[in-house]
């Protein structure tokens, strides 16, 4: 969130459609576009102005590449202006596709974690067609907007409104300054977001007695190092993340670097993200093509750094 509102993009129907949006009765936004269409910078100006009208404001990070907040590989909820991290749920992966069920388990908790005082505005990943189209869909399920906001032109946009006939939907263009990322710059994205995220976190030994483990691949019953990994609570709710960095050769403890947690850890679940080096000394770098193939992963499906991401 940019510190100085003169940083806002103000195209003239996006300022037009938040005044229509601060004056009328609408509580959740879910915001849609293709990839490098404007959305991330649409959510920004809303919540700016919301904030300044004197709303409390959130935001539901559910691009797990790209983020607004928080670290990558998770659904993350911001409030206030600047956004804080306050809550988040572990996907595993930057592929929504991939890490579909936990993606849309985590918009819903954490959308009834925002309560209903705030403006909660949903940002969502460019996948609209086919597989994309589908999973908007499962989002607006467990978002329960009140209000799309489809910003630019495409068919797959089209096809997602018309999905949803009884949600009022307001159609603006993309953003005039908005431009296509590289991929060496979306990495880039993603290794600064990890790196402000462990920033300052310890070191800690886990002892893994008694916790319930959840890995996306059958049969895994540890993570191995690199690995990110979500601590829960006695609920079941992620409360931080954290990355391995080893494990005892008993497997009855792990070594791993993670914020400190306000719950008591009770369970651990993890995907197929996997990291190399410590962000507590290094910057974080992508996994290997041979360390993702050792773990049976095709390469091209690889869930690190590298991999790409529908922004």
């Amino acid at each position: 969130m940019p510190a100085d509102a003169a940083q806002l993009d103000r195209p003239t129907d996006w300022s037009a459609a938040v005044q229509r949006i601060l004056t009328g009765d609408v509580r959740r936004v879910l915001v849609l576009g293709a990839r490098d269409a404007g959305k991330s910078s649409f959510c920004r100006l809303l919540l700016h102005q919301a904030a300044e009208a004197g709303r409390g404001v959130a935001l539901l990070d559910v691009d797990p590449a790209q983020k607004l907040v928080g670290p990558p590989a998770c659904v993350t909820l911001g409030q206030g202006v600047p956004l804080a991290c306050t809550a988040l749920a572990l996907v595993g992966s930057f592929d929504p596709l991939r890490g579909w069920d936990r993606l849309v388990a985590g918009a819903g908790r954490l959308t009834e974690e925002a309560g209903a005082a705030a403006l909660l505005v949903a940002n969502t990943s460019g996948l609209l067609a086919r597989a994309g189209r589908r999973l908007k869909a499962a989002k607006i399920a467990a978002v329960r907007p009140d209000l799309l906001v489809a910003l630019g032109e495409d068919p797959g946009l089209d096809a997602i409104l018309a999905d949803h006939p009884g949600l009022p939907a307001l159609r603006l263009g993309r953003s005039p300054l908005a431009r296509r990322k590289g991929e060496g710059e979306r990495r880039s994205l993603r290794r600064a977001a990890f790196d402000a995220y462990f920033a300052g976190a310890p070191v800690r030994t886990l002892d893994l007695y008694g916790l319930w483990r959840e890995g996306m691949a059958a049969g895994e019953a540890l993570p191995g190092p690199g690995q990110v990994v979500a601590l829960a609570d006695m609920a079941g709710r992620d409360q931080v993340i954290g990355l391995v960095l080893g494990g005892a050769p008993d497997g009855g403890s792990l070594l791993l670097r993670a914020p400190p947690t306000q719950r008591p850890v009770a369970g651990l679940r993890w995907g197929p993200l996997r990291l190399e080096g410590d962000p507590g000394t290094a910057a974080l770098q992508p996994a290997s093509p041979v360390r993702a193939e050792r773990r049976g992963q095709a390469d091209p499906a690889r869930s690190d750094l590298a991999a790409e991401d529908p922004g």
